[in-house]
C-alpha cells in the first residue's frame, strides 16, 4: 500500500515573542495563550509526523522553519508501536536540548539557546587566557540597533543580570540608537535585544572593551508559529 501524504500549515501566524517564553520539554510556554508551543524546528520529518498524528485530535500550537511547511510529509502505513517509541525518543531529545538551553548560575554568565544570540560569553580551553573587560566605571551602555525593516518601535532591549533575570527593559530611539543606565549594584552582565520576526541577540559586556558604541544587528527569522492544521 502506497503511503499517503500530508501537508501541515499555520493559517494564522502568531507574532508572540518566542524569546520571552518559558522553556519547557516540548518547546516553550506562551502565557498569552496559556499553552505550550511545540518547537518543531529542530525535529526530523518522521518526528514531526509522529507527534502531530498522535495529537491530531487536539489543538497543537507549533513553531516551524518556513521550509518545513513547504513540503509534503509521508504518513506511516499503520500506527505501529514504533510511533509511540519514537515519540518518547523525541521527548527525551527535547528534554536534553532544553536543559542545555536553561540559564546557568555559575560564573555570572548565561547560557543562551543556540542560534539565539551573538557575542556569547567567551569559553576558553584549558591553559588559555581570556580577555575580560571591567566596565564598573561606565554609567551607560549605548549604541545602535540595525534592523532591516527599521520598525524600531517593536524592538525591546532587556538589561539582564548574571542569573538571566531581566533587570529593566527599554525602547530604542526612532533612529535605532539607545542609551541604557547601568547600576552595577544589581550585577548587569548583558543586554538582550529582540523584535517579533527577528532572532534575538544577546551582547555580553565582559566581551567588549567599551560599552559606549555597541552595534546590535537583528536578522530576520524565517519562522512561523501558531495553531497547526493539516491538509490531507
Amino acid at each position: 500500500m502506497k503511503s499517503k501524504g500530508v501537508n501541515y500549515k499555520i493559517e494564522e501566524p502568531c507574532h508572540a515573542d518566542w524569546g520571552q517564553m518559558k522553556p519547557e520539554v516540548k518547546g516553550r510556554f506562551c502565557e498569552l495563550c496559556s499553552k505550550t508551543v511545540v518547537d518543531f524546528s529542530k525535529m526530523s520529518d518522521f518526528s514531526i509526523v509522529t507527534y502531530l498524528e498522535n495529537n491530531k485530535h487536539q489543538s497543537v500550537c507549533g513553531r516551524f522553519e518556513e521550509k518545513q511547511l513547504e513540503k509534503t510529509y509521508l504518513l506511516p502505513k499503520s500506527q505501529s508501536p514504533a510511533l509511540g517509541f519514537d515519540l518518547k525518543a523525541v521527548a527525551l531529545g527535547l528534554a536534553l536540548s532544553t536543559f542545555s538551553a536553561l540559564p546557568s548560575q555559575a560564573q555570572n554568565s548565561a547560557i543562551i539557546e543556540q542560534h539565539d544570540s551573538i557575542n556569547e560569553p567567551i569559553v576558553m580551553l584549558q591553559g588559555e587566557v581570556a580577555m575580560v573587560y571591567d566596565h564598573s566605571d561606565e554609567s551607560f551602555a549605548s549604541g545602535r540597533i540595525k534592523l532591516e525593516s527599521k520598525e524600531y518601535e517593536t524592538v525591546r532591549i532587556s538589561l539582564m543580570d548574571g542569573a538571566s533575570h531581566e533587570l529593566a527593559s527599554f525602547k530604542p530611539e526612532k533612529n535605532g540608537t539607545f542609551k541604557i543606565p547601568l547600576d552595577w549594584t544589581k550585577d548587569p552582565v548583558s543586554i538582550r535585544v529582540s523584535s517579533p520576526g527577528y532572532g534575538a541577540q544577546t551582547v555580553y559586556f565582559s566581551n567588549h572593551k567599551s560599552l559606549g558604541n555597541l552595534t546590535v544587528t537583528l536578522y530576520e527569522q524565517r519562522m512561523k508559529m501558531g495553531k497547526v492544521v493539516s491538509d490531507r
